[in-house]
């Protein structure tokens, strides 16, 4: 039996909203109306209105149509965390390229100025559709084979289907992007397969983790420095931007960079020159960049550890990555490829069994896709043949994601010096890239742990 989508349509035109609805009706859409009076107050929990509020949580929506006129917090909201498994469209009486763009940034898959024209709309729609009821039937966990894959990601929710449909428009451009998500979701790989779909993929893809370098350092390896331009610099050295010209460059961790040096970021973005530490003359790269933040970029703003004419320049496309908890059969669909990798790699056959995959499927996953990996890697290496629930340890408060030697990766006869580097880039990717709690983890000093970061990077 067919399934029948659900769209939710909120607009200050009440004549519009009901041509837009019988509209929708007809092409098989379930519709409800809100009437929107005035703007909408949001708080820091959600929406003010409780009869709106209602409204959003009555069910899982396909599809939803915003005015504009309802707020930029309340667009803001819809396009992170409300409705990130809808389709969203901003719907505005005037057509202004900062308000799209402002509503692209909120995570609005779609912009237009009313009245709606029937031809592109029903086309969009339709396609939204086929694909609700397509993902209708739950997918079995043992047909790995279903998790469709763009780029170096996997996944078969619509969530997953969504972002899959984004990083096609964006990545054959030039724009930059902000890629926001939980520490685990991803965010990496999307930025590897922007570049990879994109015209510079022939160029160099470099990666900078703005939190892994000491304070003093990361202006020189952004930039570069010439020689004899501090105590240190025994040559000239070319910085990430020079070494990615033609290609791509990920700034990992953006809101981890000082203010300062984000401002001479800012200027690169708008000018395409850098200039060494040390240097008179400016050079010119062509570079694109990509940022990412696990943090919420407002919340960064309001802090003061993220500039906002930075953020709007990064944020020309915003892309949300989704949780692993939001994206339904997806979980049990890559801890099959996950321990699938491992059979292949090892010569083994171990499957999971019922019980094993109902734990998997049950759990939220805080620690996301990278603690489902390491849980599947933990399980399979104390299983033999058949890995059942007992095989896992999973703790509510995701206290699983601990680290252990296992994880990551030191077998005998390693030398000490490659044991502590791996321990220590282990704790700081698992402290999400804080140097000062890896510090206080680890038992040793601040200044320490950035000179054997220092060390790693050379």
């Amino acid at each position: 039996m067919p399934i029948t989508p659900y769209c939710l349509i909120i607009d200050a035109d009440q004549a519009h909203a009901r041509r837009l609805a019988d509209f929708c009706e007809d092409r098989g859409w379930h519709v409800t109306l809100h009437p929107l009076d005035g703007a909408i107050t949001t708080g820091p929990t959600g929406v003010a209105d409780d009869e709106l509020g209602e409204t959003l949580d009555a069910r899982d929506w396909d599809c939803a149509f915003i005015d504009t006129r309802s707020g930029t917090e309340f667009m803001r909201l819809c396009g992170s965390t409300l409705l990130d498994d809808c389709e969203l469209f901003a719907m505005t009486d005037t057509d202004s390229g900062e308000l799209a763009e402002s509503c692209i940034r909120a995570g609005f898959s779609h912009y237009f100025c009313k009245p709606f024209t029937p031809e592109n709309l029903g086309l969009l729609l339709d396609d939204i559709r086929e694909e609700v009821e397509a993902a209708a039937p739950a997918e079995s966990a043992e047909k790995i084979e279903t998790l469709d894959q763009f780029g170096l990601i996997r996944g078969s929710s619509r969530p997953m289907r969504k972002l899959f449909r984004l990083l096609r428009k964006v990545g054959p451009t030039d724009t930059t992007a902000l890629v926001i998500g939980e520490s685990g979701t991803g965010k990496e790989l999307v930025a590897e397969t922007l570049h990879a779909v994109s015209d510079r993929s022939d160029g160099p893809y470099l990666t900078l983790n703005c939190s892994a370098l000491a304070e003093n350092l990361i202006e020189s390896e952004l930039f570069g420095h010439e020689k004899g331009s501090f105590s240190g610099a025994h040559k000239q050295h070319q910085g990430f931007f020079e070494r990615a010209n033609g290609g791509t460059l990920f700034l990992d961790e953006i809101t981890e960079m000082q203010p300062e040096l984000q401002a001479k970021l800012l200027r690169t973005l708008e000018s395409g020159e850098v200039r060494r530490v040390g240097a008179v003359e400016p050079l010119q790269v062509d570079v694109r960049v990509i940022a990412a933040t696990n943090r919420d970029p407002m919340v960064a703003v309001a802090d003061g550890q993220l500039r906002e004419d930075l953020y709007y320049r990064l944020a020309h496309i915003a892309i949300h990555v989704p949780p692993l908890r939001r994206r339904g059969p997806d979980i049990a669909g890559l801890a099959q490829f996950f321990l699938m990798q491992l059979n292949e790699r090892h010569d083994t056959t171990l499957w999971l069994n019922d019980s094993a995959i109902a734990l998997i499927e049950g759990y939220d996953w805080p620690g996301n896709v990278r603690q489902l990996r390491h849980a599947i890697e933990r399980a399979y290496i104390v299983s033999e043949g058949e890995i059942g629930a007992e095989a896992f340890h999973l703790e509510d408060d995701a206290a699983d994601t601990n680290l252990g030697a296992a994880d990551i990766g030191i077998p005998l006869g390693m030398p000490l010096a490659e044991v502590e580097k791996r321990i220590i880039l282990a704790n700081l990717e698992h402290a999400d890239g804080n140097k000062k709690a890896t510090a206080e983890a680890l038992g040793i000093s601040l200044k320490t742990l950035y000179n054997k970061l220092k060390d790693y990077e050379s």
